[in-house]
């Protein structure tokens, strides 16, 4: 087919997408550079920020980043010596936070609560046992505190029924006891959760029953209370700077409420981020064609001349876009 000269105004948001998407290819690739030349860092810490920038990229909800991340993560932890933890339990602790994590991102229908609450876990732990890190588990001791409190009230408000409320109370106080108790072992408090878990197991079975029998109810807060003062060291208390809830250390959410914000948020934003990729890759697909069959590119008037060796792709790719 011989060649035809095609004259057209190419859309200026196209080329600069273009030209974006090489300059950010460059920067990660600088960064990435610069990462690997730099200082090697302690094993323990590598892990700790592998599991930060898991965590991360889940708060952010970027599938694709918690997947790389993951990876990352997983490498970092099998660096990392089994005599440098502070516990003989902390390498089996740190390996079953891991496995979650993995099992939570590899489902067919990940769950948007259990992938974030895999990767406070796994956070949690891997600061627990860094020297650098910040002792994040510690400021759950208050929220369990207001937790089992809470159950109290629910059980007696109750009075010998099956009380929702109280059935709640002992769900909200799992969920964030699950959140530190790969924390809680690592850290060198197997025995102290073993304990705890066998008390909230207990709870909800008394719970449960169709007529919970008040005598056992009335035990149920009084022993939480218990098992979650023994799982802390007795030196650990939470900052007085404010609750959990309202206040968290900066970049870290606090439980309260993030089950449910990320219920809400995670799957709309996979959904907007995978619709953003395919426009993007989309893009990068007609302009590699487009490349393909320039013969001759000119510029007069302001704008781009262009000759094309087969009019037909041309009006394949105007349809197309």
């Amino acid at each position: 087919m011989s060649t035809i000269g095609v004259r057209i105004r190419m859309s200026r948001r196209v080329i600069a997408a273009a030209v974006l998407i090489l300059w950010l290819e460059a920067l990660l690739g600088g960064q990435a550079v610069a990462a690997a030349d730099g200082p090697p860092r302690d094993p323990v810490d590598a892990f700790r920020l592998a599991a930060e920038r898991v965590y991360r990229s889940v708060s952010d909800g970027e599938p694709l980043d918690v997947l790389r991340n993951v990876t990352r993560a997983e490498q970092a932890l099998k660096a990392v010596p089994s005599a440098s933890l502070p516990a003989p339990q902390s390498a089996a602790a740190l390996a079953a936070a891991m496995e979650r994590m993995r099992r939570a991102v590899s489902a067919l229908s990940p769950d948007a609560a259990e992938v974030y609450a895999a990767s406070a876990s796994l956070r949690l732990a891997a600061d627990a046992v860094c020297s650098r890190g910040q002792g994040l588990w510690l400021e759950y001791r208050r929220l369990l505190r207001e937790d089992a409190d809470a159950l109290r009230t629910a059980i007696a408000n109750a009075e010998g029924r099956t009380g929702q409320e109280a059935v709640e109370r002992l769900r909200s106080l799992s969920g964030h006891y699950g959140l530190i108790r790969a924390a809680a072992v690592a850290a060198g408090r197997a025995d102290q959760a073993e304990r705890a878990d066998a008390v909230i197991r207990y709870a909800g079975r008394v719970l449960s029953a169709a007529s919970p029998d008040p005598s056992l109810t009335a035990e149920l807060a009084p022993r939480i209370g218990a098992a979650v003062e023994a799982l802390y060291p007795p030196s650990a208390e939470a900052p007085a700077s404010g609750p959990l809830s309202t206040a968290p250390p900066a970049g870290f959410f606090s439980a309260i409420g993030a089950f449910i914000l990320t219920a809400l948020t995670y799957s709309g934003w996979r959904k907007y981020r995978g619709e953003q990729r395919k426009k993007i890759r989309k893009t990068l697909f007609l302009l590699e064609a487009f490349a393909q069959h320039v013969v001759h590119v000119g510029n007069d008037d302001k704008s781009l001349s262009v000759v094309l060796t087969d009019e037909a792709f041309l009006i394949c790719a105007l349809q197309s876009g």
